[in-house]
């Protein structure tokens, strides 16, 4: 697998210039990206890769629905959701919006435990019914267009995919429905560092209390030579896998997403990394 294309602004290397030899912000080297950002083998059993420039029209897509609810610097917003490439892109937009977030580290983080939290962005919205927040419902499934697996500035419009959570609240924001309304464009004022900075600053939600599960799966990655593997597979967004992500995007490489639980990785997920050309382990 070949790199983005360009360190981002904020990298070892520094960032690269448009045409007119204005240096690029973070989010403009992303976006400027047709090569991979994303490529996420275990959304159930298809194959989704989103390049740099669509990954940047979802987190685009994003911060202005964040910016329409209402949400922007100085609001506060717990991401609950296990590992997949729609979490990947809440994460980019989250931080191209400018808000603070805090991550539900497991699944059975209490949500009398969330503390002051303005918006709750989760894969089980039933469970964050009684919260006063501010909810949005992400379903879990792949999108899928026309039966393609891969996500492109060309796919047919996508259609969703119910959501495992049956008690989904009458009062729940779809964001799968809602986020494709919105402009690919964003035009907030960019946040004024860079982004592994952004992510640096956020935080994991407590995980304690009796609904803690201590034996809880957490989330894997594995570096190498031209890209992060992370095992997807029961794992969750928590800050660590944010950062290692970010840092990777920072770096140029393509993030891949294996069905995994961790990586000491199975044949199957040996061979969809050897695939994807990222070279061996690189620490």
């Amino acid at each position: 697998m070949v790199k983005l294309g360009t360190n981002l602004p904020g990298g070892a290397a520094g960032g690269g210039n448009d045409p007119s030899g204005r240096r690029l912000t973070w989010f403009e080297a992303i976006a400027a990206s047709p090569r991979p950002a994303v490529v996420d083998h275990a959304a159930d059993g298809d194959r989704v890769e989103l390049s740099g420039r669509v990954l940047a029209n979802w987190a685009a897509k994003t911060a202005n629905l964040l910016d329409i609810e209402g949400h922007g610097p100085g609001s506060t917003v717990l991401m609950d959701l296990p590992l997949g490439w729609k979490s990947l892109a809440l994460l980019l937009g989250a931080a191209r919006a400018g808000v603070e977030v805090r991550f539900a580290s497991v699944s059975s983080s209490a949500p009398g435990g969330a503390g002051s939290v303005d918006l709750v962005v989760s894969g089980t919205p039933g469970a964050w019914s009684e919260h006063p927040a501010d909810l949005w419902s992400v379903s879990q499934g792949t999108l899928r267009s026309s039966g393609a697996s891969e996500v492109s500035e060309t796919s047919e419009p996508l259609e969703a995919l119910p959501s495992p959570d049956a008690q989904v609240p009458s009062h729940a924001l779809d964001y799968a429905a809602e986020v494709q309304m919105q402009a690919d464009q964003c035009h907030l004022p960019l946040p004024g560092t860079s982004l592994p900075s952004l992510v640096e600053a956020w935080e994991d939600l407590a995980a304690t209390g009796p609904e803690y599960d201590a034996g809880a799966p957490l989330s894997r990655w594995s570096h190498r030579e031209r890209g992060l593997v992370v095992a997807a597979a029961g794992g969750r967004l928590d800050r660590g896998t944010a950062r290692a992500v970010v840092g990777t995007w920072d770096r140029g490489h393509p993030v891949v997403l294996v069905p995994e639980r961790d990586t000491d990785l199975g044949g199957a997920s040996a061979r969809l990394v050897e695939a994807e050309r990222l070279g061996s382990a690189s620490r």
